[in-house]
């Protein structure tokens, strides 16, 4: 599945919909009067929406905005987590996004889209036509988490205010440098508006026995995470071998923490058992390979970064830790 859906009901709606499709992959939802062929029939808009709204990342409409507005209207919930929503006329002269535009990232997509139809962006958010950034943009351009949504609103609001805001480094520092433990701040001021983005550049690689309960596992996590004054949020993914693709308490965990897991086979595990510090002989005789936390946190991974923790043991649970640069 594309991350990306485009809905349509005119005919012309289609031959812009196809248009941009060659260029970003979608997944194109026509209205079945009108469907030649041409991507997922439907016959009512509504309950169409009301199968699809959670499951793309950005949702393309091509049709009126008053249309988009009511249809979409019974599904917000807050900014953090609906999809980026976008709006096209059926002419094609504008893209507006409606929704997420900072942290579901509908403004850049619009851009990149009416780049593509040769039409016009229509950006409103306060900071872009100010030509000033946005804390829930920089976290998106970052590829990372906002920790307060509250906190992100003041200091954004700072700086519609022509604030000064500091994100200060000090010269012998690097961006791409380990992480802070913590901040020395040289300030007259009393009150200072502070919030902090979390990159998601944590991949787990975790193991346990047969029917090892989510709890056990979830308490497991968050100790090891605590230990190493880590926060949760900075999960990226979990990851673990192919003989645990039904473990319903790793499916669990997945689901709990809202992070994907990964499953990967004997053979992708056994070109990286140079990670396995600690062999097993008992998992080697079980499954054919020496480990599993080490070697799967690495696959899940861009394979550029640190172990951060290369195996922590628990009552049949394994725990390995591997950030990403």
């Amino acid at each position: 599945m594309n991350n990306q859906a485009i809905f349509c009901v005119t005919e012309n709606g289609i031959e812009i919909a196809k248009k941009i499709n060659e260029k970003i992959s979608s997944d194109v939802f026509v209205i079945e009067k009108f469907n030649k062929n041409f991507g997922i029939s439907f016959t009512s808009l509504k309950e169409i929406i009301n199968e699809n709204f959670k499951k793309y990342k950005y949702l393309v409409f091509i049709m009126a905005t008053g249309i988009v507005t009511r249809i979409i209207a019974p599904h917000i919930l807050k900014k953090d987590v609906d999809p980026a929503v976008i709006s096209i006329d059926e002419q094609g002269n504008f893209v507006i996004p409606l929704l997420s535009g900072h942290l579901g990232g509908a403004n850049n997509q619009s851009k990149k889209i009416a780049n593509i139809i040769n039409s016009i962006p229509v950006i409103t958010t306060a900071t872009d036509v100010s030509g000033k950034i946005a804390v829930d943009t920089l976290a998106e351009n970052l590829n990372c988490k906002l920790d307060s949504l509250e906190s992100a609103k003041k200091v954004t609001s700072l700086i519609l205010q022509n604030k000064e805001i500091s994100i200060d480094l000090p010269k012998n520092i690097e961006v791409n440098n380990k992480n802070a433990e913590g901040i020395i701040l040289i300030t007259n001021k009393i009150n200072i508006e502070i919030t902090k983005i979390i990159p998601q550049n944590i991949c787990v690689g975790i193991g346990c026995k047969k029917g090892t309960k989510v709890e056990d596992l979830e308490m497991f996590v968050n100790e090891v995470f605590n230990n190493f004054n880590l926060n949760i949020e900075s999960i990226k993914n979990l990851n673990s071998c192919w003989v645990k693709q039904e473990e319903e308490g790793l499916l669990k965990l997945s689901k709990l923490i809202n992070r994907k897991i990964n499953f990967f086979s004997k053979e992708e595990i056994e070109k990286f058992e140079n990670l396995i510090e600690e062999k097993s002989d008992f998992v080697k005789n079980t499954i054919g390979v020496y480990g599993v936390s080490e070697p799967c946190a690495y696959l899940g991974s861009n394979r550029k970064g640190k172990f951060l923790v290369k195996k922590i043991k628990k009552q049949g649970m394994t725990l390995s830790l591997f950030e990403e640069e």
